[in-house]
């Protein structure tokens, strides 16, 4: 995706959106625009317009000011990002940071504009809410890096925003993009040989030697974005490490709940949409990618929300509860177009039995807020189980002699609360943070709230409360400790909790 101004283009679908609105765009206009974004800032004369655009024509240069004209007033404001150069052309100069669209100021060096072979990459038919950055950031990394890995929580956008990175570089260069999923892949041979397909060197469901894979990228300019490599870590560190030593020119793009912790691998965060603050106005709160987000998913399926300061409090109320996850907005948005926005606001303190109905082609994993935090939960060792669930009784943000004193006990030493937390903290379920002092941790609201169900079908909650409870005595005693205080389950939760009991 590349941005110029409010307008987004995706030249793999050669499509063009007006903030999240489709736009129509003649055909011969988007080539004439294609042609400017792949100069790179550069002047395009009118005989190479003419060549491109009417290759078998005869036409007057009256048929260019034409087609001009229209994708100016498309780009409306941003019109001036089309430059005439008097006798010359024309060329497209971009009103953002840099001279550069962001998709384009870290296109992989060395390859010349146009079209590699693309093998399995899902299309884009929408653009990213809030991740030009993090695009520009990606592709700029790729350029020095063999490995790169995009680490997050479940339903944070990795895969989407993978997959936009290499339509990005399939479009700006000469490289070939094999994208592989391996989500339904459950041991090492699977990894291999799910590789070796997408490569053309075996099949799927047959055995194939390392040394064909080594063999089948060697002399290819060549970009794998290997997709959900969590739940076989091991296998994929070690199919990466040795592809990217076999040959010079491969790049390996991997999405990944947790680092594969390879040589030459550099690890880029995906952060959450970023989300209202309680106090925001309307302005600041349109101003949010989270927000862009819900309204765009609820346009999507023919539901405005009013825009009056009330109804978009509810909206950023909604968006900072779901710590601004698309995929948690995503499933928002869906119950927001039947039930309207108060009902929703409403039922976030219920959210996992809210939070359902994705999309049926969407993985299992992906089809409700609770079954992405299951599909995270199923990896962590049972030592790191039990922490997150004690974790949950914690406030809003906590150190780590708080999380020792809640969580271990004499059958869990505080070394090994620490060990589990560094584990947690690796696989993105524990989150952390430095303030002016010292390195603190948090859990997002939904994560928090899964970790205090678990702790309540436990039979140990009882005993946790009390050691919360002392903790937070002793805590009082001695300088208060800025924003301490102890997290609250959910309505619904504490009532079940109470019925249990």
């Amino acid at each position: 995706m590349i941005k110029i101004g409010r307008v987004t283009v995706s030249l793999e679908m050669r499509e063009v959106y007006l903030d999240d609105r489709l736009v129509q765009v003649g055909s011969r206009a988007f080539d004439i625009l294609e042609l400017l974004i792949q100069a790179r800032g550069k002047t395009v004369t009118k005989d190479e317009i003419l060549r491109r655009v009417w290759p078998n024509s005869v036409v007057e240069e009256n048929n260019i000011h034409v087609q001009l004209s229209a994708l100016r007033r498309i780009l409306g404001a941003d019109k001036q990002a089309i430059r005439t150069i008097s006798g010359r052309g024309y060329r497209l100069a971009i009103p953002t940071e840099g001279n550069e669209p962001a998709a384009l100021a870290g296109a992989v060096q060395g390859g010349q504009a146009g079209a590699g072979r693309v093998i399995g990459l899902p299309v884009c038919r929408a653009p990213l809410n809030g991740r030009d950055g993090a695009m520009a950031e990606i592709t700029r990394a790729l350029n020095g890096t063999p490995i790169v890995t995009l680490l997050g929580p479940g339903g944070i956008g990795k895969t989407q925003l993978g997959i936009a990175v290499a339509r990005s570089i399939a479009a700006l260069s000469d490289s070939e993009v094999c994208f592989i999923t391996l989500a339904a892949v459950e041991n090492a041979q699977r990894v291999v040989s799910m590789i070796a397909e997408a490569l053309g060197v075996g099949r799927a469901d047959g055995d194939v030697p390392l040394q064909s894979l080594v063999a089948a990228v060697q002399g290819r300019k060549l970009l794998v974005v290997l997709d959900n490599c969590e739940h076989v870590i091991e296998s994929a560190a070690t199919v990466c490490e040795l592809l990217v030593q076999a040959s010079a020119d491969l790049r390996i793009l991997a999405t990944s709940r947790e680092p594969l912790r390879t040589r030459d691998e550099k690890f880029y965060w995906v952060a959450p949409l970023d989300t209202p603050g309680a106090e925001a106005g309307s302005e600041a709160i349109l101003d949010c990618s989270s927000v862009r987000m819900f309204l765009a998913q609820m346009r999507a399926l023919n539901a405005g929300v009013d825009t009056d300061p009330g109804s978009l409090d509810m909206v950023a109320t909604i968006c900072r509860r779901l710590d601004g996850l698309p995929l948690a907005l995503e499933l928002a948005a869906a119950r927001a177009a039947v039930f309207g926005i108060r009902k929703t606001v409403s039922e976030l303190d219920d959210r996992f039995q809210f939070l359902t109905g994705g999309r049926r082609t969407a993985p299992p994993r992906q089809q409700t807020l609770e079954a992405t935090l299951d599909w995270s939960y199923q990896l962590l060792s049972a030592t790191e189980r039990i922490v997150l669930h004690r974790l949950g009784i914690l406030p809003a943000r906590f150190s780590l002699d708080a999380a020792c004193a809640v969580a271990a006990c004499q059958r869990l030493s505080p070394a090994e609360v620490t060990e589990a937390i560094v584990g947690l903290a690796s696989k993105c379920i524990v989150m952390t943070t430095f303030d002016s002092r010292a390195k603190e941790y948090f859990l997002l609201e939904s994560t928090r709230e899964y970790a205090l169900r678990k702790l309540y079908e436990s039979d140990e909650a009882d005993d946790v409360l009390t050691r919360n409870a002392s903790y937070l005595a002793r805590s009082y005693e001695q300088p208060y400790e800025r924003g301490f205080r102890p997290a609250t389950l959910s309505s619904s939760l504490a009532a079940q909790s109470v019925a249990a009991r």
